[in-house]
């Protein structure tokens, strides 16, 4: 069972309550949860002809969000759509979601359970270190917790 991070622990219990209980495990969960992250001024898409590997993206200029329903399958909608939206949830705040000291924390913790969590970060820029290990620690959340952090982070909309 993936553990809760203490950064999320500041979520407001109602929003927790009123994000609901079930996994996402349909596109109909989806596609609802896209909804929501067009009411935040972002474009949602899900495209079947990504190159292969490519689950998805998110394109901060262009304030879209990309899924590659022609790559998921086999991989967990949740962990996709939940990483995606921790970038989303950056662009909402103007800045990380987590403060540096905790995300040490949170990275060492993930570490310990799985030592390969993060070795995708040396595919990145140094620069965009921080902002995919906090993607990464957000995608094994449970699905109500990023949804409680998004309408925590992005309840406004964006400015075009």
């Amino acid at each position: 069972m993936p553990r809760s991070l203490g950064w999320a622990a500041l979520i407001s219990t109602e929003l927790l309550t009123s994000a609901g209980s079930a996994q996402a495990t349909t596109w109909d969960r989806i596609t609802s949860y896209l909804s929501s992250i067009k009411e935040a001024g972002i474009e949602a898409l899900v495209a079947q002809d990504c190159p292969a590997g490519l689950m998805g993206a998110f394109h901060q200029g262009k304030q879209a969000l990309l899924m590659c329903g022609n790559n998921l399958q086999d991989d967990p909608v949740q962990v996709v759509r939940a990483h995606e939206s921790a970038h989303v949830m950056q662009d909402c705040k103007g800045d990380y979601l987590m403060p540096p000291g905790l995300m040490a924390q949170e990275m060492d913790h993930a570490r310990r359970t799985d030592p390969a969590a993060f070795l995708e970060l040396q595919l990145y820029d140094s620069t965009q270190h921080h902002a995919e290990a906090e993607a990464r620690l957000v995608q094994v959340l449970p699905p109500t917790q990023v949804e409680a952090l998004f309408v925590k982070h992005c309840s406004k909309p964006l400015s075009p």
